[in-house]
């Protein structure tokens, strides 16, 4: 739901209707546009389990040469 309104006013200079503008550009832009915060991916913490469980299983038994 969209709250915010812009609202005009006579005695600004220019550089503050652009910093006013920017701002409302950026209070009306979702947040994952503007932040670059990282993303869960549960892939990542899977593929990593899988190593560590593939690293640290035990080895099979060896078969001793007949004579």
């Amino acid at each position: 739901m969209l709250t915010q309104f812009r609202t005009a006013t006579t005695t600004t200079s220019h550089s503050a209707t652009l910093e006013a503008e920017t701002l409302a550009s950026l209070m009306v832009e979702e947040e994952a546009v503007v932040s670059d915060a990282p993303t869960y991916s549960p892939e990542a913490a899977g593929l990593l389990l899988l190593l560590g469980l593939v690293l640290l299983s035990p080895k099979g038994p060896k078969e001793k040469p007949i004579r």
